[in-house]
């Protein structure tokens, strides 16, 4: 919100109505601004820019669909509600098409201006975290590590001082906080940046194959072996090795690992010399590696050769700052990769995506935005569209129950609507409810009424 108290901009000829409206929307807490002049409205428009702007669609000297149009000009996302007491299908279609928010035939309840208000100001809100996150996205262009939070500034400020140095770094955070990209990151930086990034998981590697992935072979130096194999220390020469889950690697291999980073030399498996490698290697566990250490499970001597520069990750609990810039970026992603115009997050989506503990992190949130993309075919995603935590519907191929439901919902009144270009009190006869329960039902989804453009009934207009 652009102020802490809504102001709602009101525009209608009849000066007796125009204080019945100002009075209802008062009643809310709202700031009121009102005209019976539509001209006057304008300059107060710009004068004092509202929050949602409602209007009598006829009025003398300027008519609503005039002011939507001078509001449009000037702030393209701006709500503007208009009422009629001509309420009819060619009314409704032209409103849709002119990209109202919605509108209201009088009579109208207060009970239906209150709702499809706080529904228009739901979105206006959206729309303006939505403009500052991509406007963020934008500034972060091309960085490795999207962040907002100060503990996320301080590392990145941090990666910039340490990527020039060729010392080795030990990256240490919870699974899924990001430490390949932060790895990725220092590579970027660094001199080496021209020259391989090689991701290694350590604890995926199967035990018989490690030594010969890692050093690389030579043809024929056991069964089935054809070839000569490079290995992945090698195809990093130059460049830099980022090796995940460094403590899940086997302790004979730590040896050999230890030989490298102290010679600069290794030997693929069966061949009878050394081959000079140039690496700057970055290594990461989500374990404790001290404890491993003193344990014996870690080679100590290895441990101070990788441990020269350690560096924290954080874990999304701790930058939640971050969460809304992450998530629309993910969104934004999807949406592209999907053809989609998925708009941003509700504000009720937005609450629940802050509100989850997110104990797997990026890659958990990353997850969920996968999944809340695919079930949400345009305009905002609603909360239901955010899975439960420990439920990712991606990890199925059947949903949960209740996030199915939510996906039919949604596609439900998505259908409805554009099968009724975007009237509300047709809708709701079709749907067997009250229009007051369609506007409740439109605002947990996150469905603004101007994204049904008509297209049918030409014969009416």
């Amino acid at each position: 919100m652009s102020k802490l108290t809504p102001t709602i901009l009101i525009l209608d000829d009849d000066p007796d109505f125009l204080r019945l409206l100002g009075l209802w929307l008062e009643s809310e807490g709202y700031r009121v601004l009102a005209s019976s002049d539509p001209v006057q409205g304008i300059q107060i428009f710009r004068n004092n820019p509202p929050d949602v702007v409602i209007t009598d669609l006829r009025m003398p000297g300027m008519d609503g669909m005039m002011v939507l149009e001078e509001v449009q000009m000037r702030d393209p996302d701006l709500p503007v509600i208009l009422l009629t007491a001509h309420g009819s299908i060619p009314n409704a279609v032209a409103a849709m098409r002119a990209q109202a928010f919605g509108y209201l035939s009088k009579p109208f309840s207060n009970e239906e201006l209150q709702e499809l208000t706080r529904a228009a100001l739901a979105q206006r809100r959206a729309g303006q975290e939505t403009r500052k996150l991509r406007a963020a996205l934008r500034d972060q262009a091309g960085q490795s590590i999207l962040h907002r939070s100060p503990i996320m500034a301080a590392l990145v400020d941090e990666l910039a001082r340490v990527a020039p140095s060729q010392a080795s770094i030990f990256l240490s955070g919870e699974s899924g906080s990001g430490k390949e990209r932060v790895a990725r990151a220092i590579h970027d930086a660094s001199p080496r940046s021209d020259a391989p990034f090689v991701a290694v998981n350590c604890g995926a590697i199967p035990a018989d194959l490690a030594e010969s992935e890692l050093f690389g072979h030579v043809k024929g130096a056991f069964t089935g072996a054809t070839q000569d194999h490079t290995g992945l220390l090698r195809s990093a020469d130059n460049g830099t090795l980022f090796l995940d889950e460094i403590a899940d690697l086997p302790l004979s291999l730590q040896v050999k690992l230890l030989r490298v980073l102290q010679e600069g030399t290794l030997r693929p498996v069966g061949a009878k010399t050394e081959i000079a490698v140039n690496l700057r290697v970055i290594s990461a566990t989500h374990q404790d590696i001290h404890t491993l250490t003193a344990s014996g499970a870690f080679r100590e001597d290895l441990y101070y050769r990788l441990h020269v520069i350690p560096l924290r990750v954080p874990s999304l609990s701790e930058r939640a700052e971050d969460i809304p810039l992450l998530a629309q970026y993910f969104l934004d992603r999807e949406s592209q990769r999907l053809d989609r115009n998925i708009q941003g997050f509700s504000p009720e989506a937005l609450d629940k995506l802050m509100q989850r503990p997110w104990p797997g992190n990026v890659r958990e949130l990353e997850n969920a935005i996968t999944f809340a993309a695919a079930v949400t075919e345009r305009g905002w995603v609603a909360a239901d569209a955010i899975p439960d935590a420990g439920r990712q519907g991606g990890q199925s191929a059947f949903p949960p129950l209740q996030d199915a439901k939510a996906a039919f919902e949604r596609s439900y009144l998505e259908n409805l609507l554009r099968a009724t270009d975007g009237n509300i009190s047709r809708a709701a006869r079709i749907a067997g409810r009250h229009r007051t329960d369609l506007y409740k039902l439109m605002r947990k989804h996150g469905l603004a009424p101007q994204l049904f453009k008509g297209q049918e009934d030409r014969d009416e207009e």
